[in-house]
């Protein structure tokens, strides 16, 4: 007798595969954007020139509906959780750290405290 039973629903197959166009991107940049129906993630390399400014280059721009988005936020909390388990905690610059937190006082900032400022 079967393990499984007709009353029980199962998850379908995925199977993965690379486009043929698929290419790895290195990223240090990243630039969000949101609109009714979508959220679109712009991913980038920035490089300081000798004049003191960072170049941008954009490499791509990906566009989902906003509750991929959220999996995928999800997603990346977990693997980080994950990474820095077996690594140790990422260590992320104080100025780094500052600035996002007063930009984005809402979310939790990069200890996994929300942030109080502005309260």
């Amino acid at each position: 007798m079967s393990a499984k039973t007709n009353n029980t629903k199962s998850r379908p197959e995925s199977r993965i595969h690379k486009a043929a166009d698929f290419k790895s991107i290195y990223t240090n940049f990243a630039q969000t954007a949101a609109g009714p129906t979508d959220i679109s993630l712009g991913i980038g390399e920035a490089m300081p020139t000798d004049a003191g400014i960072v170049e941008v280059e954009m490499k791509v721009r990906l566009v989902m509906a906003p509750m991929q988005a959220k999996i995928m936020v999800a997603m990346l909390f977990h693997v980080i959780q994950q990474y820095e388990g077996l690594y140790g905690k990422i260590a992320i610059p104080d100025t780094v750290a500052a600035q996002l937190n007063k930009h984005l006082p809402e979310v939790p900032n990069l200890d996994g405290e929300k942030s109080t400022e502005g309260d």
